[in-house]
């Protein structure tokens, strides 16, 4: 029984054509690959003037620090507080008007007791 093995292994022919297969597969990729690049270099050569360029668009202006965030916090406070507390026009065409949030509030609990 000693220098037998099974005989329900794989037949080793098998693996060798795989690996057959594998380096005919890879040679057919990089040939292809290789007829690809020179192909595309052949057509570039023979294009007649400079490559068309991309429109890069103009750079944006880059953000600036702001020289005091308490002072522009305050402003957008003081502004906002004017427009809760006044009237004025949102679109006089239309007669749309602003009243102050006070009044607002007024005028809505009137409208709900009645």
């Amino acid at each position: 029984m000693r220098g037998q093995h099974e005989s329900s292994d794989m037949d080793p022919k098998y693996v060798l054509y795989f690996a057959v297969a594998l380096v005919i597969v890879i040679a057919a990729i990089y040939g292809g690959l290789w007829w690809m690049f020179h192909r595309f270099q052949a057509e570039q050569a023979q294009q007649k003037g400079p490559p068309l360029l991309v429109d890069v668009p103009e750079p944006r202006p880059q953000p600036h620090l702001q020289i005091s965030p308490q002072g522009d916090l305050d402003e957008l406070h003081s502004q906002e507080n004017e427009i809760l507390t006044s009237y004025g026009w949102i679109d006089r065409e239309k007669a749309i008007a602003r009243i102050p949030i006070d009044r607002a509030m007024q005028v809505f609990l009137e409208r709900q007791k009645k």
